[in-house]
């Protein structure tokens, strides 16, 4: 084994009480810049989940792995869409099971996802100066709770981080989704009075 000339070894200390997991909760303003919130790809994991895959299987991998957010593989093992959350609670995979006249539980995240032809992206280009406010403003204006920034390439594109709207709300102490639902409320309001 070589020699590490110019290093040593550091002192070791012992856990005086079982840890708590590290949340990465920080607190942020809308003047901030905005790649402060953005979770960087290349140094965060994120849970990939075969096309395949049922729900039931995906949310409890999603759970443990404590993300609300997951994309989708094919058979190639390359990227196909995203599924969150949101996508596989609720009535939607009831809906989609009765429209597809299948069982609830032989669902497949192929049925639910947002496949990759329907994302709509940032490039890092745009973000490298933008602000919070902008990504809120961005994710209010679309309806989105993510928000996907990638670097464009050739001959395709690579992911490069995510915006999330939890974790947004979470370090500016705002509801981004009651702001979008009372916008869509009052937008529904206006047509129904004309």
């Amino acid at each position: 084994m070589a020699a590490l000339t110019g290093f040593h070894a550091l002192p070791l200390s012992a856990v005086s009480a079982p840890p708590l997991r590290d949340e990465g909760f920080t607190t942020a303003k809308l003047t901030d810049p905005a790649l402060s919130l953005l979770t960087d790809l290349s140094h965060a994991p994120c849970v990939m989940a075969d096309h395949l895959d049922g729900l039931d299987s995906t949310i409890h991998t999603m759970v443990r792995a404590h993300v609300h957010m997951a994309f989708v593989t094919g058979v190639d093992e390359q990227v196909v869409g995203m599924i969150t959350t949101d996508d596989l609670q609720g009535e939607r995979p009831m809906q989609r099971a009765q429209a597809d006249h299948v069982r609830f539980q032989d669902l497949t995240l192929e049925q639910l996802m947002t496949p990759v032809s329907q994302w709509q992206v940032l490039t890092s280009a745009q973000v490298a100066h933008a602000r919070v406010g902008d990504i809120v403003s961005t994710l209010r204006e679309h309806g989105l709770r993510y928000l996907l920034v990638v670097n464009p390439g050739t001959p395709r594109p690579v992911l490069h981080g995510i915006f999330s709207a939890r974790r947004l709300e979470t370090a500016l102490g705002m509801d981004l989704r009651s702001d979008l639902h009372a916008r869509s409320f009052a937008e529904l309001e206006s047509l129904i009075g004309h």
